[in-house]
């Protein structure tokens, strides 16, 4: 059986770094109606903006989340705040139904700062 080898793609919208990992946060929606609802996901990958969760609650497209990412040393907390941009279903249930992309809003240069040194990302994808 012959292997298919995809070639590069030169107009890759990606310039991110990604990490890639499965790790538990909790998430809180933001928006109006339904502010103050908690849930449970898994972080799947993270970049400086945005991440890909798994999670059993549903979130419509649009909505407003906050995502908390623990420390490495789990001494502390990051709220990082977003919009829900996408929504599947999950081929992987045993992480959540439904897998979702969440672009973060109104980044500091403390969260960046968090995730260079807690989630090995760097703010310019250059350096190495």
């Amino acid at each position: 059986m012959k292997k298919n080898i995809r070639a590069q793609v030169k107009n890759n919208k990606r310039t991110n770094r990604r990490v890639v990992m499965v790790k538990s946060v909790k998430g809180s929606i933001l928006s109006p109606l339904r502010a103050g609802e908690t849930f449970k996901a898994q972080l799947i990958n993270v970049s400086s903006t945005g991440a890909q969760i798994y999670s059993n609650k549903s979130v419509e497209n649009n909505t407003e989340i906050s995502l908390e990412l623990g420390s490495l040393d789990g001494s502390h907390i990051v709220a990082f705040n977003g919009k829900v941009v996408w929504a599947r279903k999950n081929p992987m249930k045993s992480m959540g139904r439904l897998a979702y992309g969440v672009n973060f809003e109104n980044l500091t240069s403390d969260h960046l700062k968090f995730l260079e040194t807690n989630y090995s990302l760097s703010e310019d994808p250059t350096e190495e």
